[in-house]
């Protein structure tokens, strides 16, 4: 009996030192368990990767976008249309109020996101749309990704200009060439062909061959919403007649010597008349 109890007594002990331990671990590991929760079911105010600014908007969608999807909040924010709509809509049952209810929720949750990723310079092109996710992505896009002529001649401009850095690896070189391209094919028209980029090359061909004294010049064509290689050719013809006639102008001498040229020329017109 002696044996028994002393057997009980020292398994009984075992077991509590067993459950203070267990306790001490999971109370140790209690914050990482409720920070791994809390991230993969929680909004964070953190975000690993750059706010959106003047220059990174490329990389900036394509991180915002997956971070939305590990939120599941990409869908409020690409397809509007799929927010729920009560079969009657002025009696929705209590589950489309619901379903209602949870979509607008996930629509600020977006709208919030968003806001705190872009950087205080750009956020005055979505001020006043703020609360809809899907207005706040297309505003971005639109105001970053300006599909015109002179966006693309200086993304094509970029791509053709990469050079080797001192000390870079191929592969890095590579990368930058794949985010180049990546970048010009954002800035294509929906009905962008091959016909579409042999006239971007050759328009622009032309145009880099422009010297420094025709930068105001270059600076108006790439202004322009569209520009093909005929409309090109006009603008160089217009621009050079009003050369010509700044130049006239602008030359004293040249203009006398015109006059006098026309002068003598009446003069001898008329003393052919008087002999």
């Amino acid at each position: 009996p002696l044996n028994l109890l002393i057997w009980s007594q020292t398994r009984l002990y075992y077991s509590t030192l067993s459950s203070y331990a267990l306790v001490a671990v999971v109370a140790a590991l209690s914050p990482y368990i409720v920070a791994v929760a809390m991230s993969t079911t929680t909004p964070t105010t953190k975000h690993p990767f750059p706010a959106l600014g003047e220059r990174n908007y490329g990389s900036w969608a394509d991180d915002m976008e997956a971070y939305l999807k590990t939120l599941d909040l990409w869908d409020v924010t690409d397809d509007p249309t799929a927010a729920p709509l009560p079969v009657d809509a002025a009696n929705p049952t209590t589950e489309e109020r619901k379903e209602v209810r949870d979509w607008e929720k996930r629509k600020g949750q977006a709208s919030g996101q968003i806001w705190l990723v872009v950087e205080d310079g750009q956020k005055v092109h979505v001020k006043d749309i703020k609360n809809d996710p899907a207005k706040m992505w297309l505003k971005l896009k639109e105001v970053h990704v300006q599909q015109k002529p002179g966006t693309r001649f200086n993304a094509y401009d970029a791509l053709l200009g990469l050079r080797k850095l001192e000390g870079e690896s191929l592969a890095s070189l590579m990368a930058r060439a794949d985010k180049a391209m990546q970048d010009i094919c954002a800035l294509h028209p929906k009905d962008f062909t091959i016909n579409s980029l042999d006239n971007d090359l050759a328009s622009m061909a032309l145009i880099r061959t422009l010297p420094a004294e025709y930068n105001n010049f270059v600076s108006s064509l790439l202004l322009l919403d569209s520009l093909d290689l005929s409309k090109l050719q006009s603008a160089f013809q217009n621009e050079e007649s009003q050369r010509f006639a700044r130049n006239v102008d602008s030359s004293p001498s040249l203009a006398m010597a015109a006059g006098t040229i026309r002068l003598e020329g009446c003069r001898s017109h008329n003393a052919h008349q008087e002999a």
